[in-house]
């Protein structure tokens, strides 16, 4: 029996349609593919592509962050391997061998016991380590390094070497220093931060450290504690101030003292509270003739510390 006109149509369309799902590709724009089809395909694209450009960024993040890892092992292998018995005022053999790879080499800071534990590098802006690791090759971790207007040499130091270095997901450079946050655990067990130049070793201790706001915007009075910029305390009065903005914001309140004449460093690193947040560890040099320990027993969280501006941060 003969088809009809209509019963042929529909014959042919279910022909066309069989071949079309027995050829067809799930990702390919083909000949014949409907609105909703090409549409559906088009997503399929986006998303795949999404997800290889996703891929290659993890990737990446990690070869980035095993390759810091390494190198900072090789390095401190490399410094600890060298015990000193060295004349005052000469390099450090650890020094010596950090220098021979990266002559901006200015120190090394470590504390026990924790993941700090990286050269110090300085040149001549706060900008190039941030990006640069230690042997010269492109990383976002960057490098440990010194502010570049401190003054650090076999004679003469700065009142207050402020260390800058990223704060890592995987605890590098100072990733780490968030554990003293709010936490008198952590710093009855850390703390000291040995510090050492390239001509000399020594204990500094922490007594204080908080988050503070960089911005003007981000206080209701517009002022902000420009920590970064106590580099030298020339006279009684810029001490005063420095100490005064410390002791009225430190998170933890602890048996070392302070005076007119100390030596200082400052750990500084970025925050995640809020936009351009800081998380600031400060450390006074052991005194000539001092113990080295701290009595911790005496150690306690502050609760009238100052806090950061939360209503002009987040209002």
């Amino acid at each position: 029996m003969a088809l009809s006109k209509d019963a042929k149509k529909a014959y042919k369309k279910a022909v066309k349609n069989k071949k079309k799902k027995k050829h067809g590709h799930w990702l390919l724009i083909q000949k014949g593919d409907g609105f909703k089809e090409i549409c559906s395909k088009l997503f399929t694209q986006l998303a795949v592509l999404v997800l290889v450009a996703c891929g290659v960024i993890l990737v990446n993040e990690f070869r980035l962050s095993f390759s810091a890892q390494q190198l900072n092992k090789t390095l401190k292998e490399l410094y600890q391997s060298y015990v000193d018995t060295h004349v005052s005022g000469t390099l450090l053999s650890g020094a010596e061998q950090l220098l021979a790879i990266n002559s901006d080499t200015v120190g090394y800071v470590s504390i026990s016991g924790t993941e700090v534990d990286f050269p110090v590098v300085q040149t001549d802006d706060n900008s190039t380590y941030l990006t640069t690791a230690f042997d010269g090759s492109s990383n976002k971790a960057g490098t440990v390094f010194l502010d570049y207007r401190a003054v650090l040499t076999a004679t003469r130091r700065s009142d207050n070497l402020i260390l800058y270095g990223h704060n890592q997901r995987d605890r590098t450079m100072f990733g780490s220093l968030k554990d003293y946050k709010n936490s008198l655990e952590h710093y009855c067990e850390y703390p000291t931060i040995t510090f050492s130049s390239n001509y000399e070793t020594d204990v500094y201790k922490i007594f204080a450290y908080f988050v503070v706001e960089t911005s003007a915007d981000q206080t209701s009075d517009g002022v902000v504690f420009d920590y970064q910029n106590y580099i030298d305390l020339p006279d009684r009065d810029r001490y005063d101030n420095f100490i005064s903005n410390i002791m009225e914001r430190t998170q933890i309140i602890t048996s070392v003292d302070t005076e007119y004449g100390d030596e200082f460093l400052t750990l500084s690193t970025c925050s995640s509270e809020f936009s351009d947040s800081r998380f600031v560890v400060f450390a006074r040099k052991t005194r000539k003739g001092e113990e080295e320990t701290v009595d911790t027993s005496a150690a306690y969280l502050n609760p009238n510390a100052r806090e950061p501006d939360w209503n002009t941060i987040f209002g």
